[in-house]
């Protein structure tokens, strides 16, 4: 491909709104092209790596027993009903209706379509098992669409279903899904680690994540550089040893009552005769843009390090001069009946039912507090100053922000019973099929690799998944030169090379810059200077040295 004829092209600057390392150089790069929050166009460039990604993806499905489909983008909203992900999934739905008032949804996923497909095809138990999977756009109404195309309303995706008689074999193929899984990160030069996780919206069990670590990354895993342990965080600590009882109690009514104390946690355990875990503790910090109340457990501390780095901006403790400014009783702050700051909280709350605290007024308590009902909270997430330690070898463990690169859930029965998709055995007896789903976010597997393999000049791309094989580049206006790089782009092209050709009339560092900056692996450059020594100069992306090739030689470099 001529640079000069190429639809798209680099940019000097990106967006001054591209908020991740994959937004600014896929879209500085002429990758992508934004046309709106969430939604994006894939040029040329980009879309050869994306097809190149889902190749990947092809041949390790197919390896599996995969067979590839094609279902719709619009789906029955009757569908949706039926599985009650109606009203679970309601608030990312994109929902339109056909003609004669029909509605429909826009597929976020496709379980309410696959489920009564293989129910019209499926009958025996010698039909099975079966595998079906696609690769396809899916659309999530994502409150907040961001990170380029890590987190999309519009985005690729290949969501594979398999369909089992028995948990046993389902536990069996599941297996055999994430070892391909492994093979396709592995494929893409991403360092990958397995990470158990919350089977949310998709699944009542348990699921695996496949996460990539990056500071763009939405999520938190734990990772135990000792052994191969790594888990999201949302588990360890809905897993974290919860006070026991705490669970099994019925929310009492709420009630406000005198409180002769002092501010400590120990003067609260004294007067309501509770333990520590029962006090609903308020750590107001000063911010930027005023206070902030942190809630935790009265047992557990805050750790401001990682709150700081949560909000991303220094905080301090709230002195009690500052807390008297703010008209905040000291001692006697809490989320319960308080329009005066914002809150948030560590999970750590999730688990207690009938808190006692603050009342905010001086020496007034409330007790049987419950989240929920008597306060909200809206952001959570892990503050306390603990040290998880690793289940599997007692080490400790280290927080990371990674991006979930794929997902595999084992559905069980959840939609085969919402459709009654059964099957008959050897004696003629019916049973319901037992489910598995596999997805990987194709466009969100790009971006990942841009934000995974970098430097401040641009993406550095896998050989896997370049645009191109070769990005061949004339430097100067000498005739001899030039048609020297005529020549052997068309011999390239001839062997079946992928070869981008910069012919531009450009500057030699205006072609050296967008060179670095699309990133292709290997750049082949030919000038007066190298042509007199009857070379070009070869230099890979990832290395700093460049090197003199014979022009004969070059044509065979990736053959």
């Amino acid at each position: 491909m001529r640079y000069s004829l190429l639809f798209g092209k680099t940019r000097m600057q990106a967006p001054a709104d591209a908020d991740s390392v994959n937004a600014r150089y896929l879209i500085q790069g002429g990758f992508i092209e934004r046309e709106a929050a969430g939604i994006y166009n894939y040029l040329p460039l980009g879309w050869r790596v994306l097809k190149k990604i889902n190749q990947i993806i092809r041949e390790e499905m197919d390896a599996v027993g995969g067979q590839e489909i094609f279902m719709p983008i619009l789906h029955p909203k009757e569908n949706w009903i039926q599985t009650g992900r109606d009203e679970t999934m309601d608030s990312i739905l994109y929902r339109t209706k056909g003609a004669g008032d029909h509605d429909f949804i826009l597929g976020p996923s496709h379980e309410e379509i696959v489920t009564p497909l293989v129910k019209k095809f499926v009958k025996s138990y010698k039909d099975f098992p079966l595998a079906v999977y696609q690769i396809q756009a899916k659309f999530r109404n994502e409150p907040r669409a961001k990170a380029g195309i890590l987190r999309g309303r519009e985005f690729g995706m290949k969501d594979m279903y398999s369909f089992h008689t028995s948990e046993q074999d389902l536990e069996q193929y599941y297996e055999k899904v994430k070892i391909a899984y492994l093979r396709v990160y592995k494929r893409l030069e991403l360092k990958t680690y397995v990470v158990e996780a919350s089977g949310g919206a998709f699944s009542d069990k348990f699921s695996h994540e496949f996460s990539i670590q990056t500071p763009a990354g939405e999520d938190t895993i734990l990772v135990c550089g000792s052994c191969d342990y790594a888990q999201n965080l949302e588990i360890a600590e809905a897993n974290m040893e919860s006070p026991e009882g705490s669970q099994k109690e019925t929310e009492a009514p709420l009630k406000e009552m005198d409180a002769p104390r002092g501010p400590s946690i120990a003067e609260g355990v004294k007067l309501h005769k509770v333990p520590a875990w029962k006090i609903l503790k308020t750590v107001v910090f000063k911010i930027k843009n005023g206070f902030l109340g942190v809630c935790i457990r009265g047992d557990l501390e805050i750790n401001t390090a990682k709150l700081s780095k949560f909000l991303g901006e220094e905080v301090h403790t709230a002195s009690p001069d500052e807390l008297k400014i703010a008209k905040l009783a000291v001692g006697f702050i809490s989320p319960v009946n308080n329009q005066n700051i914002s809150f948030i909280a560590d999970h750590s709350i999730k688990q207690i039912k009938n808190f006692c605290t603050g009342a905010n007024k001086p020496n007034k308590d409330y007790i049987n507090a419950n989240l929920g009902r008597d306060f909200t909270i809206k952001t959570f997430a892990h503050f306390a100053d603990v040290q998880l330690a690793c289940p599997k070898c007692g080490k400790p463990v280290t927080e990371e922000k990674a991006v979930e690169a794929g997902n595999i859930f084992k559905l069980g029965t959840k939609y085969s019973s919402a459709f009654n998709l059964t099957y008959t055995d050897e004696q003629g007896k019916e049973h319901l099929i037992t489910m598995g789903c596999y997805g990987i976010g194709t466009t969100r597997l790009m971006g990942t690799i841009a934000e995974a393999s970098y430097d401040e000049k641009g993406i550095i791309w896998p050989d896997s998944v370049a645009p191109y094989q070769m990005h061949l580049l004339h430097l100067g206006k000498e005739k001899e030169s030039k048609d020297a790089a005529e020549k052997l782009y068309k011999e390239l092209c001839d062997k079946g090379v992928e070869v981008l050709y910069d012919d531009r009339e450009e500057s030699a560092g205006k072609k050296l810059n967008d060179a670095d900056l699309i990133g292709i692996p290997l750049r082949v450059l030919i000038s007066k200077k190298t042509l007199e020594k009857g070379s070009a100069e070869v230099k890979r992306r990832n290395e700093k040295e460049a090197k003199l090739v014979p022009l004969e030689k070059i044509s065979g470099i990736l053959i």
